[in-house]
């Protein structure tokens, strides 16, 4: 018969207790030396209608009991135990599901029962996480990364129990195998914010008013440090209340401003740290040099991710940017889902999470160096839909969980269809993935065998391209003069002080030569922006013909560079299919100019640029365009980098947004902190939250 036994890890016994209907009959049963033997009477309590708690001398516990029981009382499950047997083949069988069907299979040689309930426990709460451990080692690490599955197809994992130094024959007669599939409970959302990351905000409306409440929270800080620095735990608790406190009243006080007309504003300071001694050196450097910033009205930041701006001028002036092709980096965005398991959940369901952001390569085995993947390895149309899935998520994250709403979007290059597809314009964006991947666009034209390029300068099929593009520190003047000269070289990109050279790798590097400048090679063929890409603009334009939502965005202006171009004389997109597909079809057939892109945006009342992509190349580009531009009122916020802590650079986003009075809601700090105070609680009732059925 086949099993269909409802699962749910516990981290301390008694828990269950607070999560489950009080009508509902448990029995605790407590782990003996005999692991299956447990699990067997267990199964058989189970199926006398009962529920069990199975609990090991750790103080963790597995509660089990039958599908229809949680169903009827409305509990979301971990997961369910469908197959237990001697043997993996006849555990699968007893499941109903097919070899194939399992995605993870784990095999233990744990030797005590203890160990055995941790490996089941660990599995389980790796089920109800979405997680995906290396397969080099069986442990909760950094190498752990989101479970990917197919569309409408339930996570399905195995555990076999083996004996270490038994023959074959004796393994079979003392191993059992259970099959595991996935349930609608969803692991509790890792905090934000904890102990070792710690934030804080003050407000007020002057110097003096914000010196005091500086030194307000210095010596609760202290105070704190020295009272309870003996016992760790309450240290601990005491250190979350005091930052649940503060994150509550700055909420409160929020909403008494927003309601004022027009909507009132106060200076703001965020201050940030790894510890509470961490904080207080922060809160004395900023005190000390307080004065100095309001007086000369600058920008005060710190590498901890302290922020406070004296002359926030941010209201109805934020730019959301999207980068272009390449930002893509092995293991990007791996840390989210555990902080937003909701918001994977509908982006699961609404679509291929998996293919959005081409799982198989930015998350290849457990060290892409020793898998031999990496972005510079992936394809042009790979890139594209890697990095159209990266801003479409932190797109989310930004607008649905911290509220942020944009006022202007603009896109780097091909950035410009992830700003449609990202921000409610095209109704299935989802339907551009398989497209892209087919798309001889993208496969063959102005990538791969370059056959736009090939036609363009007439050349043979025997006759061999070597394409290349150069990232060069020049004028673009300097560059267009020489042009000419160079008909197979081509000025792709102008990027502040920086310009992007691409075309025949031989012509590239004459012109370099004669310009007398030296240029890094990317190694990437993409023949975008450049003159032979000009014969694609029909293909281009037909493959952006997108149905579009029924609800639009009209509250966003949407800035494209093909606005910039002679023929379209600054005149705005309309949100409508052809004017949309148009308009890409321009800028990716045209020189890309970034410069003039953010000048005009400025220009229309942008001044608070959020990058949404991977890592903080668009970011980067800005500053620079800005100094060069002796502009002093405008500001560039990336929401991800490369190389750094993907959390830490999502609180240093959300820093700088709340010190510039940019509207959201920091109710997923405040969240995670009450989770905490819940957990510390004896008397905690937290529910288990999961998805719809």
């Amino acid at each position: 018969m086949p099993l269909r036994i409802a699962l749910l890890a516990q981290p301390r016994a008694g828990l269950s207790a607070n999560l489950l209907p009080s009508s509902l009959m448990i029995e605790n049963i407590k782990l003996s030396d005999d692991f299956t033997a447990t699990l067997n009477t267990a199964i058989q309590v189970v199926n006398q209608g009962k529920a069990v708690a199975l609990t090991s001398q750790s103080g963790r516990s597995i509660v089990l009991m039958a599908g229809l029981t949680a169903a009827q009382n409305r509990i979301h499950p971990h997961a369910y135990l469908s197959g237990v047997a001697a043997s993996l083949p006849l555990a699968i069988e007893q499941s109903r599901r097919q070899p194939d069907d399992v995605s993870i299979k784990q095999t233990s040689t744990a030797s005590t029962a203890t160990e055995q309930f941790s490996a089941l426990y660990q599995l389980i709460d790796d089920i109800a996480a979405r997680r995906q451990q290396p397969r080099h080692k069986q442990v909760d690490g950094d190498d752990c990364h989101y479970w990917f599955t197919e569309p409408n197809r339930a996570r399905v994992a195995s555990l076999s129990f083996t004996a270490e130094n038994l023959s074959f024959t004796e393994n079979q007669a003392n191993s059992t195998s259970l099959v595991l599939t996935q349930a609608t409970g969803l692991k509790e959302a890792k905090p934000l914010l904890d102990t070792s990351r710690l934030f804080f905000i003050i407000t007020g409306n002057t110097e003096t008013e914000l010196s005091a409440k500086l030194a307000e929270l210095s010596i609760k800080i202290t105070e704190l440090s020295q009272n309870l620095g003996s016992d760790s735990v309450l240290s601990s608790a005491a250190l979350i209340e005091l930052m649940h406190q503060n994150l509550v009243r700055f909420q409160a006080l929020s909403i008494q401003l927003k309601a004022t007309q027009p909507p009132a504003a106060q200076l703001t300071i965020v201050l940030q740290g790894t510890s509470t001694a961490a904080v207080l050196l922060e809160i004395n450097a900023l005190t000390k040099v307080l004065p100095n910033i309001i007086a000369e009205q600058t920008d005060y930041k710190t590498p901890a991710g302290s922020y406070f701006s004296p002359a926030p001028d941010s209201r109805g002036k934020v730019a959301f940017v999207y980068p272009g092709v390449g930002t893509v980096y092995p293991g990007m965005l791996r840390d989210f889902y555990q902080y937003f398991p909701e918001l994977y959940a509908r982006l699961e369901r609404e679509g291929n999470l998996k293919e959005m952001l081409q799982a198989d390569k930015t998350y290849a085995a457990t060290s892409n160096e020793k898998a031999g993947n990496s972005s510079q390895e992936m394809t042009l149309s790979e890139l594209a839909i890697a990095g159209v899935g990266s801003s479409y998520i932190l797109t989310q994250l930004l607008c649905d969980s911290f509220s942020v709403k944009p006022d202007f979007a603009l896109g780097y290059s091909k950035g410009e269809a992830s700003m449609w597809a990202s921000l409610g314009v095209w109704r299935n964006p989802h339907a551009l993935i398989e497209m892209t991947q087919t798309s001889p666009i993208f496969t063959t034209a102005i990538s791969g065998e370059l056959t736009a390029v090939r036609e363009v300068w007439q050349l043979n099929q025997d006759e061999e391209i070597t394409w290349n593009s150069f990232l060069v520190r020049s004028e673009p003047a300097a560059i267009e003069a020489l042009l000419p000269e160079f008909p197979r070289a081509y000025l792709a990109i102008i990027q502040g002080d920086t310009c992007i050279l691409a075309g025949c790798e031989q012509n590239c590097r004459a012109l370099l030569k004669q310009l007398g400048k030296r240029g890094i090679a990317s190694n990437r063929v993409t023949a975008m922006h450049t003159t032979p890409a000009l014969s694609q603009h029909a293909q281009v334009t037909d493959f952006y013909n997108q149905p579009l939502c029924d609800a639009l965005p009209h509250h966003i202006r949407f800035i494209s560079a093909a606005e910039l171009l002679p023929q379209n004389a600054n005149q705005p997109v309309s949100i409508d299919r052809q004017s949309i597909a148009t308009s890409i079809a321009d800028t990716f057939c045209s020189t890309l100019d970034f410069t003039s892109l953010i000048r005009a945006a400025r220009e229309h009342g942008a001044r608070l640029f959020i990058e949404l992509g991977a890592d903080r190349q668009t970011s980067t580009l800005i500053d620079k365009i800005n100094r060069a531009d002796k502009v002093t009122d405008s500001l560039a916020v990336a929401t991800n980098a490369k190389g750094g802590d993907d959390i830490q650079t999502l609180l240093k986003c959300i820093a700088q947004l709340i010190t510039q009075q940019v509207p959201l809601s920091i109710s997923p700090l405040v969240d995670g902190l009450v989770c905490q105070l819940a957990a510390s609680d004896a008397q905690s009732s937290v529910q288990t939250q999961g998805e719809p059925v």
